[in-house]
């Protein structure tokens, strides 16, 4: 699971699909999102940063995600981010997944902060549920508890000190001894 806050739970409010908004039926092209115990808004997947703006003349459509940023995923997905209270990037800039964005608000047509998240092939909506893996279903929703290891994993291939964490992964169950070996290697760094 991707959660698009620096959190560990986050609450879809507004699942992708048709929905009821003001008495008129309408489609919904992302999930609503709020982030539970954090405002700030991360990066789902690395890419390039398309806009990073706030569109105000209501003859454009997307005046209604008020402060966005939109994100040219390595996948060729555009990556939408709405709502913005304020925006971090600027456009042209590589982002990497976990990299913030900006913080979550309620700007453009909202009814409250929160963080519209939206996915396109091409010009079209997807389910953000095949990206994020969160259910496309109202609730909160959390990432599972990473062990100490998986932790000290993930910090080395942050550091870039190694490159294959599957690989790694396995190893703590060959090796009792190198789990530690490892977790001291990520303390210290």
């Amino acid at each position: 699971m991707i959660i698009p806050f620096d959190c560990d739970s986050v609450r879809v409010t507004s699942p992708y699909g048709n929905r009821t908004l003001n008495g008129s039926k309408q489609f919904h092209g992302g999930y609503d999102l709020v982030g539970v115990g954090s405002y700030d808004i991360c990066a789902a997947v690395g890419g390039t940063v398309v806009h990073s703006r706030i569109i105000t003349d209501k003859s454009n459509p997307t005046w209604q995600w008020g402060n966005y940023v939109c994100i040219k995923g390595t996948d060729g997905r555009l990556y939408y981010y709405c709502h913005m209270k304020s925006r971090a990037v600027v456009a042209g800039q590589t982002v990497k997944a976990g990299d913030k964005l900006g913080i979550m608000g309620n700007t453009g047509y909202s009814f409250g902060a929160h963080l519209h998240f939206e996915v396109r092939e091409g010009s079209k909506a997807i389910n953000p549920e095949s990206v994020l893996g969160i259910p496309n279903k109202a609730g909160t929703y959390f990432l599972p508890i990473k062990t100490d290891y998986e932790r000290a994993i993930e910090v080395l291939h942050k550091k870039g000190v190694i490159n294959t964490p599957e690989y790694w992964l396995k190893r703590e169950k060959i090796d009792p001894y190198f789990a530690q070996l490892i977790g001291r290697i990520a303390e210290k760094i």
